[in-house]
């Protein structure tokens, strides 16, 4: 029984990884523009005050990498994405430079499939919806487990349309399967090492196994914790290595699209990054929903850092929430069908 259990949990931290819902998003009414004071509003976590969006773009122009953490199933998170994709792209457009597009939602292993894509579609005399309805198979997005193409579509269609390049950032999902059921020992000498020089100290690393549990509707047994926090890791720290090879021209700039779990500057890419690369200059740009009883910039920082009392981002962009079913009843329907 117990090993048939630990099967099962395995299934569900492997989709779970993901953090996605396939639920349709919709702005919930409540938080309209008129209810809620910090939406639309861009918060500064430096200065501890709200600021422009003329003044963050002008700091995004200067940044080799830029990170924007989503909420995957937030349509209103991935309009704001495709609009920092295009500002940045018209302003490197303008001053002969290149921008390059990572996705966490894409697995290092289809990369060969997207150069393929690349190759035989840029420069093309092909619409650019026909080319982005083609890129949706090839990669087999319906059957990724990622919300709907729908929500992805308009920022790879600005990498179509402006033939930037497309780069997979995360770890393939059978090998973080391999680490959440038999550990480290499945990587290669180097990444063991790597993720031996990172390993969390233990206030931290009980801090985010309480974390992983939280998400996880309470449900996961307790030596699943580890395991999966392990392989959240070794996902950000591919991802790192995949950022770390697009600086190969002196003007590169690279934005990577991923959840904001992955963006966050305490132990995410970015404090990776900054430990392996202290050269490149990034910044993490965060889009997190309002929640009805919080009403001001500070009242989210103990969701995210209980710590340090700062949300750890260099900026916020507060937006509406998205409507979605209940998670953890979907969760706990789900165990009970497996039972």
């Amino acid at each position: 029984m117990k090993k048939t259990l630990y099967f099962i949990f395995i299934l569900i931290a492997s989709s779970m990884l993901n953090a996605c819902q396939t639920v349709h998003s919709t702005i919930s009414p409540e938080y309209d523009l008129q209810t809620h004071p910090l939406i639309g509003k861009i918060w500064s976590v430096k200065q501890q005050k709200f600021v422009r969006l003329e003044t963050l773009n002008n700091e995004l122009l200067r940044k080799n990498i830029i990170l924007l953490g989503e909420t995957h199933d937030n349509a209103r998170h991935h309009q704001l994405q495709a609009q920092f994709v295009h500002y940045l792209n018209k302003e490197k457009l303008a001053n002969k430079q290149q921008l390059s597009l990572a996705f966490e939602m894409l697995e290092q292993g289809q990369q060969m499939t997207i150069d393929t894509f690349i190759s035989e579609n840029y420069g093309q005399k092909i619409p650019v919806a026909q080319q982005i309805d083609t890129l949706e198979k090839q990669l087999k997005w319906q059957q990724s487990g990622w919300p709907d193409w729908a929500y992805y579509r308009p920022i790879f269609s600005l990498a179509v349309k402006n033939q930037l390049p497309i780069l997979a950032a995360n770890a393939e999902l059978k090998q973080i399967r391999q680490i959440i059921k038999q550990g480290a020992s499945v990587l290669k000498p180097k990444e063991q090492q790597r993720l031996k020089k990172y390993r969390y100290n233990e206030t931290l690393q009980q801090k985010l196994e309480q974390e992983v549990q939280s998400a996880h509707c309470g449900m996961l047994p307790e030596k699943m914790l580890a395991p999966m926090l392990l392989g959240q890791q070794s996902r950000d720290l591919a991802m790192t290595q995949v950022l770390q090879k697009s600086m190969t021209q002196k003007n590169q700039q690279t934005i990577l699209i991923a959840g904001s779990g992955h963006t966050r500057t305490d132990y995410g890419i970015p404090f990776y990054l900054r430990q392996e690369s202290p050269k490149l200059s990034l910044i993490s740009i965060a889009f997190i929903e309002v929640s009805k009883q919080k009403l001001k910039a500070k009242d989210y920082t103990q969701a995210w850092n209980q710590t340090t009392q700062k949300l750890p981002f260099d900026y916020v962009w507060f937006t509406p929430r998205a409507k979605r079913d209940d998670q953890c009843e979907k969760m706990k329907a789900y165990m009970s069908k497996k039972h």
